[in-house]
This record gives structure tokens, C-alpha cells and sequence, in this order.
């Protein structure tokens, strides 16, 4: 019984971003529950618990061992801090990192990730209802050689990006989010209302020189500035990249609005969309002297996101006490190579490399001795069938008068293939069946010698007779 929910655990490995738990074997255990003790706004000094599942604690050299995890159902610890945040107005994309550390006998020692990500709905964030850790991928490591190994159960990783989300110009610094001002650029309050709309939090930055720059930074995959547009300000440039200039975004605006004494406010300025999800930094400057710039807010959109950048809810969650290693042991595995074919010596006479001496009940379709269709293209060779040696005889090796002849004589088809069958015989390849006469002569003349050696005695017998009568 165990090894038939062994098995069937090894078949549950396969299921794409499925989180499996493994029932306990002597190769494969559930280790856990673990707990972690989380730091961060999204479960900030609080408990949560997980589980993971090994294929295997033992390996052979060369077999990856699946590292599952099962977050459970939704955590009760885990929820936002600010559920009537306007920023969660269109749902926000949780992901999370599940890792363990690698040590001793794995190809890339290290961290071992689980990622997964989902979307959680408005309602969801505005109700400050717990929140699903969701699905997250198998973590994977091959075994490189024979040895001692262990696994380390790292931390979770979780952040929440808010589908869109707006900053404004002057915030505390969270997660990898930031700004910048340069020397010119001043703060200035403004309660007033225009046309119904006052700025984002009545307030704004703003420098006239030409040549002032300011910067924000964020996590995301677009974002737009939120200005004015008035009758005294400047052309502007908005400039986003992650700091290598080939990727950098560039826009060039006018904010100049032409009716006197008329001020448009919560205005937008598209400085990119569509980028990969990441850290970007996005700069304003000013291009007209005497003319101004300004920053009301930012606004940020998110199609989806990881854990490779902080968000502002970036809480890590960490096994308190430290857990003990999981221990598993690597034996020594791999399977034998076929022996390499003398090249001087003619190949087996497989179809897909050479074509055979012998007639083939498939007529070759190419005289030049191409491979048919019935080779390897369509079949996986048999263990028997280990052609790649004699491959790299011919490639990699400088070839010879013999090499050469011997491919020339193996790959040039015998005409006795079509030529000998007789005309209106059936379009085999190979000519019908003859009788043999050969095995009746045989047949006959045995049947005659009998025949002979049965009227040789009875001649014997007579003569003795006739001799005895005398």
C-alpha cells in the first residue's frame, strides 16, 4: 500500500502548479507543519503556517528531487492593513516566494523558489478578509553527485500590487518606492477648486528653470504623471528606464494651455505603458526657461507581479525557531553507453543511417540512400540503436580513406531491390516467390533409392532361395 501512494504521489508531481502533499514513505515524506513568524504590513508580528512535500530523501545522481509546498487555505493572519485604501479600488496582484535553501550535492546551490501569483478582487481587499497564499510552482533540484545533502526551509515572501495606484508628489519612502527633487523645485499648498477638481492631496511641486529635475521610482508595468495645464507652464520631457538607457521610455509634452486665467488640474501625462513588471524610475525635466514644471501625483499600474522587487506590502515571513536540516542522501546512478562501432566495419544496416544490403520490404523512394520515413524522425531508437557514435567518428574526427569508403559502399542501395522483379509482378521491391524444383528432385530421387534398396533384397532373398534348393 505504501508504495502504490508512493506511486501516486510521483505521478502528482506532473500536475502543473499543483500543490501536492506526499504521504509519508521511507523515500518521500510531508515535512511539517512549519511555522513562521511574519515582519511587514501584510501580517506584521504575526504566525503563519506551511507545509512542504520532497519526492524523495533518496536520489540517485542525475534525478531531480520536487520541492511542493501547501500554504493551506486563506491565512487568517494574513490581510491588508488598509482595506478602504482608494488604491484597491480595482483588486491588487498577490505574489508569493516560498524558498528553501540547497546544500551539498545540488547543481545550483542556493535559493530554491515556489512563485505563484493571483489576483485578489476588490471586495476581498475591501473587507479585510484574510487572504489565500494561493498555489505556487515546485521548486527543483538536480542531484550532481553522489554524497550528503540537506534542504533548508527558507522564508515566505509575499507583496501586493495594487492593479492602479496613485502617489502623490511628496511620500515616505516604502518598499522600492521613492522620489526625488532637484534644487529648483519648490512645495506649494492649493485647496483651491478648479472647474470642480482640486489637486490630488491640494498640493503640488513645481520649478520654472529650464533644466529641473525630479524622479520617481516604482514597481510596475506603466505609469502616468498627474500635472496641470495653464497658461504659464513649460514643455517638459518624462524619461523611464531601469537605468540601462536602450531601455528607456521617452515622452515630450506642452502644458501650456492658452486661455488666460484658466487652470486644468489632475491632468494626464502618459510617460509608459506595457513595460515587463519591475523597478523603474521614471524623470521629469524641464525644457523651458521662466516656465513651469509641475508634479501633482503619479499613477501606476500593475498587470501582475513577483517578489524580485519590494513592493509596499513586502512582509517576510520566517521559520521561528530556525527548523532543523532535512537530510537526503545521493547514491551513485546513470545508465551504461552502448559500445562504439568500429567505423571500418559495416553498420548494422538500420534504415535511418544506412540503407541495407539486404532488400527491404519498403522501397527506398530516393536512389542516393536518404533516410525513409520510417527512421528515427518518427521513432525513438532502441537501446540497441546507439548511432551517435558513429556520428562523431565521421564529425568529429578527421576522416579517412576507409571511413569514407565504407559510407560510400553502405549507402548506395543494391539494384537488386526493383530491378529483378519480373514485369506485372506486384510494386514490392522484391520479386514474388518462385517453387523450388530442387526439393522435388530431391523428394523423388529419395523415394526412387528406397525403391531400389526394397528390390535389391527381395533379389538377395531369391537367389538364396534358388541356391538352397540345389
Amino acid at each position: 500500500m505504501r508504495r502504490r501512494w508512493a506511486a501516486l504521489g510521483a505521478v502528482g508531481i506532473a500536475t502543473a502548479g499543483a500543490l501536492i502533499a506526499f504521504p509519508g514513505t521511507s523515500q518521500g515524506s510531508a515535512e511539517g507543519p512549519y511555522y513562521f513568524k511574519c515582519v511587514g504590513p501584510l501580517a506584521d508580528n504575526q504566525t503563519i503556517a506551511a507545509s512542504i512535500s520532497l519526492s524523495s530523501k533518496e536520489l540517485t545522481v542525475g534525478q531531480q528531487l520536487v520541492i511542493n509546498w501547501q500554504l493551506g487555505d486563506a491565512q487568517r493572519s494574513v490581510k491588508v492593513p488598509d482595506p478602504l485604501n482608494p488604491n484597491h479600488d480595482r483588486g491588487a496582484h498577490l505574489a508569493v516566494t516560498a524558498r528553501v535553501k540547497a546544500h551539498g550535492v545540488w547543481t545550483g546551490q542556493g535559493a530554491i523558489d515556489s512563485t505563484g501569483t493571483r489576483l485578489v478582487p476588490a471586495d476581498d481587499l475591501r473587507t479585510g478578509k484574510p487572504l489565500s497564499l494561493g498555489l505556487v510552482s515546485p521548486g527543483l533540484a538536480t542531484a550532481e553527485r553522489a554524497g550528503s545533502g540537506s534542504i533548508e526551509v527558507g522564508p515566505i515572501i509575499l507583496d501586493l500590487a495594487d492593479v492602479e495606484s496613485t502617489w502623490n508628489n511628496d511620500f515616505q519612502p516604502v518598499g522600492d518606492f521613492s522620489h526625488w527633487y532637484g534644487p529648483g523645485w519648490n512645495h506649494v499648498n492649493d485647496p483651491l477648486a478648479y472647474f470642480g477638481k482640486t489637486h490630488y492631496e491640494q498640493d503640488l511641486r513645481e520649478a520654472k528653470d529650464e533644466g529641473d529635475e525630479a524622479t520617481f521610482t516604482f514597481v510596475g508595468t506603466g505609469v502616468d504623471l498627474i500635472g496641470d495645464k495653464k497658461n504659464d507652464m513649460s514643455e517638459f520631457t518624462l524619461v523611464t528606464d531601469q537605468g540601462n538607457p536602450p531601455d528607456e521610455a521617452s515622452e515630450r509634452y506642452n502644458a501650456y494651455w492658452q486661455v488666460a486665467g484658466e487652470r486644468r488640474v489632475l491632468e494626464k501625462f502618459t510617460a509608459a505603458t506595457d513595460l515587463p513588471y519591475g523597478k523603474y524610475t521614471v524623470k521629469i525635466k524641464n525644457q523651458t526657461q521662466d516656465k513651469f514644471a509641475r508634479v501633482d501625483a503619479w499613477k501606476v499600474y500593475a498587470d501582475t507581479a513577483d517578489n524580485l522587487n519590494a513592493s509596499p506590502y513586502r512582509t517576510v515571513c520566517s521559520p521561528e525557531p530556525k527548523f532543523p536540516l532535512i537530510p537526503l542522501t545521493v547514491t551513485g546512478g546513470g545508465t551504461s553507453q552502448s559500445p562504439s562501432p568500429d567505423p571500418s566495419q559495416t553498420p548494422s544496416g538500420d534504415p535511418s543511417v544506412t540503407p541495407s544490403t539486404t532488400p527491404s520490404t519498403t522501397p527506398s523512394t530516393s536512389p542516393s540512400g536518404s533516410p525513409s520515413p520510417s527512421g528515427n524522425v518518427s521513432r525513438p531508437p532502441t537501446p540497441q540503436e546507439n548511432f551517435t557514435p558513429l556520428v562523431s567518428v565521421i564529425v568529429q574526427g578527421t576522416p579517412t580513406p576507409t571511413a569514407t569508403t565504407t559510407v560510400t559502399l553502405t549507402s548506395t542501395p543494391t539494384v537488386a531491390q526493383v530491378a529483378i522483379t519480373p514485369l506485372g509482378g506486384a510494386q514490392t521491391g522484391v520479386a514474388p516467390e518462385r517453387s523450388n524444383p530442387g526439393v522435388t528432385v530431391l523428394v523423388v530421387g529419395a523415394l526412387l533409392l528406397m525403391g531400389g534398396m526394397v528390390s535389391g533384397l527381395k533379389l538377395l532373398r531369391r537367389r538364396a532361395a534358388h541356391a538352397g534348393e540345389r
